[in-house]
Formats: structure tokens, C-alpha cells, sequence
């Protein structure tokens, strides 16, 4: 006798959310459990988050919102980037409970207990329903990785930066890495 797998919906996750305190994704209709950030991925998280506001929302070219935020981008794929920037040329996607497909950029901060997800399952999922641009920050080692250019389902452009951090995709999207980790605090 066969099983048939049912993939999960976004009832399936609202359900499954009522009833744990934790972080819950649903990708390709698979839940995926993570822990809640720690002190200094929240900081972390915060940092990115006003230099993104000032870069992108201050001057009018869209929106920054941070985890938790559903973000859609298929029937059975609802993740919570820990950033997400919207512009204005996609600001269609924006409704009053979520964001409904794949938004400009979307950011998530390593942790130990995330990092192999973010790096394959999470970029995958992002190449795989074509977000333009992916940043992949590395508290521990003060990086980013910016992956762009999605085609056939992967990131073709890959690049680390431990000064600077530049967006592929974003004229003057720019995170000085040196002065953020600097104020970053030690626990």
C-alpha cells in the first residue's frame, strides 16, 4: 500500500502556529521549526533594518519589514525572512496580512542552529521562486553573501563581502559591515 503525501497550506500553518511559540516556515508544503533569534540576531537584525530604512524607505524607492512577516511565494511555500524589502515596482504584492510573492530582497541572519538551513534550504527556496537578490549574514564572521541573479532555480552570482556590503540589485542600497558589527553588543 502507498502513502500519498498531501503537501500543507497556509491553514495548515496558521494551525500549527496557534499552538507552538516558535518560528514556523512551510516550504514546498513541509514545515520547518527554527528557534527564536537570540539576543544578538535581534541586534544584528536591527542594524540591518535602519540602514535598509535609510537607503531604501527614506527616499521613497519601497518598503523594509522584519521578521515576523509572512511572505508567499507559492500555494505551499510561506517563509519569515528576518528582513524583506519591497520597492515600489512590486508594491502590488503588499497586502493588509502579508506579502503575496517574491519581494526585492529578502535578508537571514546565520545562527548556529540556522545556518545550514538559511544556506540551502532557505536559498534554494528563494532562487527557486526568483527573488532577485538574497543577503546571507554572518554575525560570527562579520560577512554578508549576496546572492543574485536567479535562473533555472539557482542563484548564478555569489559574493562575500567582510567591508562593504553592495546590493546586485539596488542603486545605492550600501551596509558599511566594519561600523555596523563594531556597534554591535558583546554578550
Amino acid at each position: 500500500m502507498s502513502t500519498r503525501f498531501h503537501p500543507l497550506t497556509y491553514a495548515d500553518l496558521e494551525r500549527a502556529r496557534e499552538t507552538s511559540q516558535e518560528r514556523i516556515e512551510l516550504i514546498e508544503g513541509e514545515l520547518y521549526v527554527t528557534a527564536s533569534p537570540s539576543l544578538k540576531h535581534q541586534d544584528v537584525s536591527a542594524l540591518f533594518n535602519a540602514a535598509f530604512r535609510e537607503a531604501v524607505a527614506r527616499p521613497g524607492l519601497g518598503r523594509v519589514y522584519y521578521a515576523p512577516v509572512d511572505v508567499r511565494l507559492a500555494e505551499h511555500t510561506i517563509v519569515q525572512p528576518d528582513l524583506v524589502v519591497v520597492l515600489s515596482d512590486r508594491s502590488h504584492i503588499l497586502t493588509p496580512a502579508r506579502i503575496e510573492g517574491a519581494p526585492s530582497l529578502v535578508v537571514e541572519i546565520l545562527s548556529p542552529s540556522t545556518s545550514a538551513y538559511d544556506r540551502e534550504t532557505k536559498r534554494q527556496t528563494y532562487a527557486r521562486h526568483d527573488v532577485p537578490e538574497y543577503w546571507m549574514v554572518d554575525a560570527k564572521r562579520a560577512t554578508v553573501t549576496v546572492c543574485s541573479d536567479p535562473r533555472d532555480g539557482c542563484y548564478q552570482r555569489d559574493v562575500t563581502f567582510n567591508d562593504v556590503a553592495v546590493s546586485a540589485t539596488i542603486p545605492r542600497l550600501s551596509v558599511d559591515l566594519e561600523e555596523l558589527f563594531a556597534s554591535v553588543p558583546d554578550f
